[in-house]
């Protein structure tokens, strides 16, 4: 399988990061612990590492996300037969649905 990550996937790692080192370093570092862990479960088994999207009544099967265990965010990722794609570290107050133009879809 190809593993791609959109261009503003590592900003996005970096900028919340950067938010959490502004109250401890090793917060901060727990932070990308988890992230990296997080990454590693979903290259493991990407069909079966996060849950589908809905809009509506409808279901995304091709966009899936994975939450954090320890923070309030998830990680948003495509997935098809043969490539998996990175698209982004999100709050979880944010709506996964305004995030799909990373991957060209929309919102």
């Amino acid at each position: 399988m190809i593993v791609r990550y959109h261009p503003d996937f590592p900003g996005d790692i970096r900028r919340f990061a950067a938010d959490y080192a502004t109250i401890s370093p090793g917060l901060a570092a727990r932070f990308r612990t988890e992230i990296q862990d997080a990454i590693e479960v979903i290259k493991g088994g990407p069909s079966a590492a996060g849950h589908f999207l809905k809009t509506e009544s409808l279901i995304v099967p091709e966009f899936r996300r994975r939450n954090l265990r320890a923070f309030p965010f998830f990680i948003l990722y495509g997935v098809t037969s043969d490539t998996l794609i990175f698209g982004s570290v999100i709050p979880t107050k944010s709506d996964p649905l305004n995030w799909l133009v990373r991957f060209g879809a929309e919102g």
